[in-house]
């Protein structure tokens, strides 16, 4: 059995995870991302099939937290912005249309949620977009970024000195290879733990 966690190769900046049974999901690690619309050319980080600039707002996160940075026309629970603190519970509105809710779900975790709420669609064929800062919990309740009704327990995704890991108290298989309670997670990386199974790959 695997113990210790190993490196791994260098992250990209995003990746995309993908849960039998429940759906996809965008992880975005870096702490600056731009929005806007999805393009043949040079795209945002989080690219949406919408009415909006090719450079809408931006979204950082530092040690207070997480700022949006309008670029176009941008509102904050119907408030006209150019620059604010995001809150769990607010609604963001680029342009005229296009609505997405910012949650944190997980007291404990700085990481965010980015759910589109207004019909419009990710480029990328997700239920939503995960700003992971050092965890991600994938859970049976409402305190996880991801819920998973059928686990017994929840699934910590956690970032390490070099890459992605996760830790769970149940059985843990990673591409084939059983670890205890915690291990390594590359890009392509196939994962079953605790009877629940999903995919890693680069979101390029």
């Amino acid at each position: 059995m695997a113990n210790a966690i190993a490196p791994t190769p260098e992250l990209p900046g995003r990746l995309l995870m993908w849960i039998d049974g429940v759906g996809g999901f965008l992880i975005c690690l870096k702490p600056r991302l731009t929005l806007g619309q999805a393009g043949p050319e040079a795209a945002p980080d989080l690219a949406i099939l919408a009415a909006v600039a090719r450079h809408h707002a931006t979204i950082q996160r530092d040690a207070e937290g997480y700022v949006l940075e309008a670029v176009r026309a941008t509102a904050l629970n119907g408030q006209s912005t150019n620059r604010a603190f995001l809150r769990s519970g607010d609604r963001l509105t680029l342009g005229a249309a296009c609505q997405l809710l910012f949650s944190q779900p997980v007291p404990i975790s700085a990481s965010a949620r980015l759910d589109l709420v207004s019909g419009q669609r990710w480029q990328h064929p997700v239920n939503a977009v995960l700003l992971m800062a050092e965890t991600l919990v994938i859970g049976p309740g409402p305190q996880a970024h991801v819920v998973v009704e059928e686990l017994k327990q929840p699934l910590i995704l956690f970032r390490p000195k070099n890459g992605l890991a996760i830790r769970c108290g149940g059985n843990l298989v990673i591409s084939g290879r059983p670890h205890k309670e915690r291990g390594p997670l590359p890009p392509g990386a196939q994962v079953t733990a605790d009877g629940v199974s999903f995919a890693l790959e680069d979101a390029g």
